[in-house]
């Protein structure tokens, strides 16, 4: 049986990096999401967006369901350490691995680890199932890691974080194509120390700025176009191209 929860559309600023969203956003935008969460300003989704991440959440439902049922994906027990849920199906449970770091104050869910023998050794790998429009997966081809990372920066770097959060060495990403063929293309991601490095001195960074009160230094936005799309409103630099 698949049961469906409510789903959010996006998320509020709550204090603590996400995989999903910061490995690749700059260190003066994530200083305001820390800083000013009260200022940060996401504009509201249109039907488009809303009615994609709906139907993917129904698809990560099915797909994540069929896969425990079949023994390839490791079922969450326990308690969610990301939510503080119980694990499981229905109302007020969590039917999604749990990720967190107090020390860097970063935390997520995972669709789950994968445990095919031989595949990720020792023990599961990370498992992620993206939906996608039919048109994103065209000239794509499975396990075309440089071609991966050049068109999904932020999908590499979710990848990488939810390694480092869990000690594991490799990431399966799958995407499926929504209609057009139902097309499926995979990725073998391998853990990429030097990135991690890199995303947890940039985290502890901006850490270091919330705690002195003062935004990093280098401007992330450098034209009116991308300072108007900025959510983080009280930012000098989007005052300034907006004045």
């Amino acid at each position: 049986m698949v049961r469906l929860e409510s789903y959010a559309a996006k998320r509020e600023p709550d204090g603590w990096f996400h995989p999903s969203t910061h490995p690749t956003m700059d260190e003066r935008k994530l200083y305001y999401y820390l800083a000013h969460p009260e200022k940060w300003n996401e504009p509201e989704w249109d039907y488009g967006p809303r009615m994609s991440v709906l139907v993917g959440t129904i698809m990560h439902e099915v797909v994540q369901t069929v896969m425990i049922k079949m023994g390839l994906l490791v079922a969450p027990k326990g308690t969610c350490v990301a939510c503080g849920k119980p694990h499981g199906k229905g109302k007020g449970k969590c039917d999604e691995w749990g990720v967190r770091d107090d020390l860097l104050g970063r935390r997520g869910h995972m669709d789950g680890l994968l445990d095919i023998p031989g595949w990720c050794e020792p023990g599961a790998g990370i498992f992620d199932l993206k939906t996608a429009a039919p048109s994103s997966l065209r000239g794509i081809e499975s396990h075309d890691l440089d071609a991966f990372r050049l068109k999904w920066p932020y999908y590499y770097g979710q990848a990488q974080e939810y390694m480092a959060l869990t000690g594991k060495l490799k990431a399966l990403i799958l995407f499926l194509a929504m209609s057009d063929g139902w097309k499926m293309v995979e990725f073998t991601i391998p853990r990429d120390d030097l990135y991690i490095a890199r995303l947890e001195a940039k985290y502890r960074a901006v850490r270091q700025y919330v705690e002195m009160g003062t935004p990093p230094p280098v401007a992330c936005c450098t034209a009116k176009a991308a300072a108007r799309k900025c959510p983080a409103s009280t930012c000098s630099v989007k005052i300034g191209f907006a004045a």
